[in-house]
């Protein structure tokens, strides 16, 4: 898979232009300090400044978050009413649904069941967090049509979309699903952790779902891939207002044995890190020379950073 095949360049630019417009939008006398979202350390520094937001790196786990943030308020606004979310979910997602679907949804689906059949673990329903349109929902029912699925989805046009499914659906952000707690065998929700205002309510908000000693499975960015560690705060990933919490494997570890979970395995399957950093416009002797390699080398590259979880596209499979 090539970044081109699921965020064409063009379109993206536009996306990230009107991201950085409306950082410059935002009121910052009333962000909030916090302390590390992974392990409440109170001591962090100054890693970047990107757009007028302040990114702080901690002293205790090396995860990386946006400090001080916007509110919870502030940000669901910012998801409702700004340009740069109406041109994701109206203009670009519509645009590659069905590349994402095939490059991205399809593949995770038969990941996800594969991990299921590696853990034994019997299940007889599924929630999918922050569903959205719900592509992931109806790819996993390609592969397991014997379990029921549910969606959680804050937003009105998608929840709607997903009901006219057929798929059971609640329309609230997760913090707020105490009717649907204890319900679950497996919880999954893909790339959702990035971008919320407080990471701890959301993860015990999936424990919550949980029955006892279900799984759940957090795909996210984090900090320690290779990608953003070579990119720095050049990274597209690093986004403002959209992208808040890049956290450490040991940030990740800590922050769900934190919200309650008896186990946490942290994996980085990416495949995308060497590709978006030699379309940058990074250039380094390191990279000069990987790209003289050949493709060979480059996809070994790639493989190296999977097995040594220094992919920026990470998995963190948990058990209650």
């Amino acid at each position: 898979m090539k970044e081109s095949e699921i965020r064409p360049k063009e379109l993206f630019k536009e996306y990230l232009n009107l991201s950085k417009k409306d950082s410059e939008s935002f009121d910052h006398s009333s962000f909030e300090m916090i302390n590390c979202v992974s392990c409440d350390s109170p001591l962090s520094n100054t890693k970047y400044k990107k757009d007028g937001f302040n990114y702080n790196i901690c002293e205790s786990c090396g995860t990386l978050f946006c400090n001080p943030r916007p509110s919870l308020e502030t940000l669901n606004s910012f998801y409702k009413n700004s340009s740069s979310a109406k041109f994701w979910f109206e203009e670009f997602l519509p645009k590659v649904e069905e590349s994402r679907r095939e490059k991205i949804f399809k593949k995770k689906a038969i990941q996800l069941f594969e991990l299921i059949d590696e853990k034994k673990v019997n299940i007889s329903n599924i929630c999918d967090v922050g569903a959205g349109s719900g592509i992931f929902i109806e790819e996993m029912k390609k592969i397991r049509n014997d379990i029921s699925y549910f969606a959680i989805e804050p937003g009105e046009v998608s929840s709607k979309i997903i009901s006219n499914k057929g798929i059971p659906v609640l329309q609230k952000s997760v913090e707020h699903s105490k009717e649907w707690f204890n319900r679950f065998d497996f919880v999954v929700s893909l790339e959702v952790l990035e971008h919320v205002n407080k990471p701890i309510d959301f993860v015990k908000s999936i424990n919550n779902l949980l029955k006892k000693e279900g799984y759940c499975l957090i795909t996210t960015l984090g900090y320690e891939g290779f990608d953003i560690l070579t990119l720095g705060e050049d990274s597209n990933s690093i986004s403002p207002p959209h992208h808040l919490n890049f956290l450490s494997v040991r940030g990740f570890e800590l922050l769900f044995k934190r919200a309650g979970f008896s186990e946490v395995h942290v994996m980085t399957p990416g495949v995308l890190d060497v590709d978006i950093v030699l379309n940058s416009d990074k250039n380094t002797e390191f990279l000069r020379i990987l790209k003289l390699r050949g493709d060979s080398v480059i996809k070994e590259f790639q493989e190296f950073l999977i097995k040594s979880k220094l992919s920026s596209h990470v998995w963190i499979l948990a058990k209650k």
